[in-house]
């Protein structure tokens, strides 16, 4: 038997073996220790107010798309209501992710809404505390990074399924009648179907809708809730004819093991299982978009989180509420409002415990096509006709898995949706072996410290002219005093700084005023026709690179772009050619794809910008949501930049002419070093001509 040579203990001669509990004993020490931390933290913490704050606004989006989910399963609304408050609250006691908010989802609906159709409210509940069994089952196992593991194709056609099954449910809602969506369709050419809709419940279904959609960029702004208490408020004041949500009792149910017959038991945990599944990913992968939105935070714990989620679920059952998850919409809203710790989560299921009792009877007048317009709203969002467009131009077996994992939600054969799901991925992954291993190998560089990596193809015809050898990890005078590689068509003008290994192509132009700084984070690249205007500042963070073609770069800047007065790129940073950087705009810890514009003050931070994107002015761009949302950059956009290239093409001429004067004539050379003993002495290019 082979025995590691880093634990003694396992040796043959202290004559003791591997225990194979260990790995789990430790990851059991690191959840509790997270845990412990995570309260330490709250204690600690001197935002109380800005946690307070977080969790009403969280509670006043949660609390009508609770009772709305509630209903549209089949389920008393009593059910949705002590689902958001015990289960988020018991998750925020003791989850593994510090914003996480939880509570009924609309990713769950569908089957969640196939068990009490078949089981009732009583086997839903029953349901619930078997996925709470399940999802601890799996934290005590450490499955947790499993989640990790699920193809983004099959997520978002489940995710794109859920929601067109949404809104085939909800929009019969908000016409008032009982047609299916597809029933509808079949009657488009047959006006006579309009005498049936009930236009007061349009009214209402579209007021919450049209409220919600006009202020989703108002992050606090409690659209949700503000909008189903006036429309509700109205239809009561004018006596309007609506189904409304009924009857709410104003007490939390006492703790009680859910009564199903013994016979009925294994058929309810067959329905179960994929759901326990499929709520369990869903809670982690909401974890993980979290900690997208919160570098600044220690990630979550997936082990300790699935242990938050398993008691919730349990505590849910006991009191005849609906399955949880963790929700990236309301985990979200609680970033995006300032929670700072796990407190913020827990006032929100606080906050919902006390609505069921004082808010009963007003939540009991609330009418249907209302929340019919709020779950629309949820449906249209979670379907995901960007990525499936991008599958089909990039890797048709994956959008293969998203079509059919899709259909499958849609048509109710989810198991098998998902099964073909994964086997199509499976074969992507088998067929694309290759560049899967090159991509391990990327990502083990980038946890060094490398922010992206782009392959040689991608990088055809962006390499200076001279081969320079790669930097090391040299100290910062080392790096000041390094060479800058300029091309002999090039212009840096007399008032502009340029420090250290920077590396620039043919008719670069570096405007006065600019500081193009490779003293700290080293080297810089410039693509050829590329130019930085008035007040430009380029610089880096030590030790972080982008990798182009095998080189590391600490700023890599592509050919034909322009980086407008005053803006400011820092690295590492990755801008692709033909791209427009706007006035006094902000790219850090970013990769722009080529043929983008970026608009005047905008900020874009710690994401991946596809090619041919526009970034509009003042836009805050540091999610993947955000990225999602970019429109496509127009001609006109595209123009522009080709017009400001073309022009500084011409002034980088003009001004070596107006330099050197007209009878100057001087050989051509591949590059011009410049060197110096301190970190102020600039580069003046008339102080050695013989260099050009």
């Amino acid at each position: 038997m082979n025995h590691s040579p880093h634990h003694p203990a396992s040796s043959p001669a202290s004559g003791k073996r591997d225990n194979p509990f260990d790995p789990l004993k430790a990851g059991w020490r690191a959840m509790a220790a997270d845990w412990w931390q995570s309260w330490r933290d709250v204690a600690r913490s001197t935002g109380f107010v800005s946690d307070l704050i977080a969790g009403l606004t969280v509670a006043a989006v949660a609390l009508p798309l609770n009772v709305a989910l509630a209903v549209a399963s089949g389920l008393p609304p009593v059910a949705g209501l002590i689902a958001g408050a015990v289960g988020g609250s018991i998750a925020a006691a003791f989850g593994g992710a510090r914003f996480q908010v939880t509570g009924p989802a609309a990713a769950l609906n569908v089957m969640v809404l196939a068990l009490a159709q078949k089981f009732g409210a009583t086997g839903v509940a029953a349901a619930a505390m078997m996925i709470g069994v399940v999802q601890l089952v799996l934290s005590f196992s450490l499955a947790g990074r499993l989640g990790k593991r699920v193809p983004e194709s099959v997520l978002a056609g489940f995710t794109t399924g859920v929601g067109l099954k949404l809104l085939d449910s909800q929009i019969p809602e908000v016409l008032g009648f009982d047609y299916r969506v597809y029933e509808l369709a079949q009657m488009m050419h047959r006006p006579a179907w309009l005498h049936h809709v009930s236009w007061t419940a349009v009214v209402s279904g579209l007021f919450v809708a049209f409220l919600v959609s006009s202020t989703r960029h108002l992050k606090r702004f409690p659209a949700a809730i503000l909008g189903i208490g006036l429309i509700t408020a109205v239809s009561v004041y004018l006596r309007w004819n609506l189904e409304r949500v009924g009857a709410v009792p104003a007490t939390i149910p006492h703790p009680i093991f859910p009564n199903i017959p013994d016979e009925r038991w294994l058929d309810l945990a067959a329905a179960t299982l994929p759901l326990a599944l499929l709520a369990s990913i869903e809670s982690l992968l909401s974890a993980r978009a979290v900690d997208r939105m919160t570098p600044e935070f220690k990630p979550h714990n997936p082990d300790l989180e699935l242990f938050g989620q398993g008691l919730a679920n349990l505590g849910v059952g006991l009191l005849q509420g609906m399955p949880v998850s963790g929700v990236i919409v309301r985990s979200g809203v609680n970033v995006q409002s300032g929670g700072r710790t796990r407190l913020s989560a827990l006032v929100h299921g606080v906050l919902l415990a006390a609505s069921v009792l004082l808010l009963g009877s007003t939540i009991a007048q609330v009418p249907l096509a209302a929340l019919g317009g709020l779950l629309c709203v949820v449906g249209f969002r979670l379907v995901e006709v960007g990525t499936f467009i991008e599958l089909v131009r990039k890797e048709r077996i994956e959008a293969a898995a998203f079509l059919v994992t899709a259909v499958g939600t849609v048509t109710g054969h989810l198991v098998m949706g998902l099964v073909a799901g994964f086997v199509l991925h499976a074969l992507h992954a088998f067929l694309h072996r290759h560049e899967h291993a090159a991509e391990v190998q990327l990502s083990k560089r980038r946890e060094k410290g490398i922010r992206a990596v782009l392959g040689r193809e991608e990088a055809k015809g962006r390499r200076p002219s001279s081969e320079l050898e790669a930097p090391g990890h040299h100290k910062w005078l080392s790096q000041i005093r390094d060479r800058a590689v300029v091309s002999a068509s090039s212009f840096v003008h007399r008032q502009a700084s340029v420090i250290g290994r920077v590396v620039m192509g043919e008719n670069v132009h570096i405007a006065a005023g600019s500081s193009v700084r490779a003293d700290e984070g080293s080297p810089f690249f410039i693509g050829s026709n590329t130019n930085l205007q008035d007040g430009v500042v380029v610089h880096a963070l030590k030790n972080k690179w982008v990798t182009v073609a095998g080189e590391d770069w600490a700023v890599y800047v592509g050919r034909h772009v322009s980086i407008a007065h005053n803006a400011l790129v820092h690295g590492p940073c990755y801008i692709g050619d033909d791209t427009f950087v706007g006035f006094k705009a902000v790219v850090h810890d970013a990769v722009v794809g080529s043929h983008c514009y970026i608009g005047i003050g905008a900020v874009v931070v710690g994401v991946e910008v596809p090619d041919g994107r526009f970034v509009p002015h003042g836009a805050i761009i540091d999610t993947a949501d955000a990225v999602e949302r970019l429109s496509l950059v127009s001609d006109v956009h595209r123009e522009f930049n080709e017009d400001v290239v073309e022009v500084n093409r011409g002034l980088v001429a003009a001004y070596r002419e107006h330099e050197e004067g007209p009878a100057a004539v001087r050989p051509r050379a591949t590059e011009v070093e410049r060197r110096g003993p301190s970190w102020d002495q600039r580069w003046q290019p008339d102080r050695d001509p013989s260099r050009f």
